[in-house]
């Protein structure tokens, strides 16, 4: 266990202030400069500022905001708003920051005027601590994007399940040791988001990977309670083809320009439908299991599980037969 992870796994925990000043080091390729949280997010709120520049409060659309760890199913998320018709992005802020990282400033982001719905994902992690503990919603807020305007999704899946995806993915970019820390801090901010939605009237709903077991019952539910019922047809569950696959030109969603570190090819795979897909635990030695069974990460999930049950309205048997 590093220092620097020691530190800022005991300020999340305690969703502690100091959190956001606490210097972050260089891994040389991901992030090339000492930083902190507080610092990063202030320059992408800067450059977002500059693209919602001009843009009446009325004219923003209600976007809302996919977040949660990477690995979640939230690539299949943001296909499904694109096949619904709303404007689908690919992480527009965490992109932004990671030029930031990386000694660049990136591109502002145009808020789609014009449209009714939007969908941006916007996932805690992988690569380093920055990633791990940014607020997307705090961003957006700051920079001009009216609260009444935002949904906060959060996304969530079985920890060893998600655990077990992160290690497949990514040992071999940062190695077993940090993969294994910033899956830890990436979970304990579940808290702290939920603890922000909370303070600024964000409006929230839950909506764990699980879900997928029973699309046709649980995406109508979700678009209700956002308030986007008409955008729901349950033809657009299935059928995807090419439009399902982010290297394809008929792929619904928008897709920046990242640095060059980041960008891994063949990283999301392609779907034809909204389905859930069971994952075997290979990855995962009896230590990394632990991480994924400890109780911040059990107690992180269940409060997920418990939150989507409630918003969702499940009856007891759809609620058995996704979650168990």
């Amino acid at each position: 266990m590093t220092e620097t992870f020691a530190t800022l796994r005991e300020l999340a925990a305690q969703d502690a202030p100091e959190l956001l000043d606490t210097p972050l080091p260089p891994d040389h390729r991901y992030q090339v400069v000492t930083t902190t949280v507080a610092e990063v997010t202030a320059q992408i709120v800067a450059t977002l500022r500059t693209g919602f520049a001009g843009v009446a409060a009325a004219d923003f659309p209600l976007l809302v905001v996919g977040w949660g760890r990477c690995r979640v199913g939230s690539t299949a998320v943001t296909n499904l708003f694109g096949m619904a018709g709303a404007a689908s992005y690919y992480q527009p802020v965490k992109t932004i920051g990671r030029f930031v990282l990386t000694g660049g400033q990136g591109a502002p982001w145009k808020p789609p005027v014009g449209e009714p719905v939007a969908f941006a994902k916007e996932m805690a992690g992988p690569y380093v601590p920055f990633e791990d503990l940014f607020n997307p919603a705090q961003c957006l807020i700051e920079a001009g994007w009216p609260v009444e305007k935002l949904h906060l999704m959060v996304l969530d899946r079985e920890p060893r399940a998600s655990m077990d995806s992160w290690m497949a993915k990514w040992e071999g970019k940062i190695g077993r040791e940090r993969v294994a820390e910033n899956f830890y801090l990436s979970t304990l901010n579940y808290a702290r988001m939920r603890s922000f939605a909370a303070r600024e009237g964000l409006a929230t709903t839950h909506f764990p990977y699980e879900c997928s077991k029973r699309p046709e019952e649980t995406v109508s539910r979700l678009f209700a309670r956002i308030g986007i019922s008409d955008l729901y047809d349950p033809a657009m569950l299935t059928g995807w083809g090419q439009a399902g696959d982010l290297n394809s030109e008929q792929s619904k969603i928008h897709n920046p320009v990242e640095p060059e570190p980041y960008i891994v090819p063949g990283l999301h795979g392609s779907g034809d439908e909204y389905r859930y897909r069971a994952r075997e635990i290979t990855c995962l030695t009896a230590e990394e299991l632990a991480v994924a069974d400890s109780p911040e990460v059990r107690s992180a999930y269940q409060a997920s599980v418990g939150a989507c049950t409630t918003e969702l309205d499940l009856p007891e048997p759809l609620r058995a037969e996704i979650f168990g």
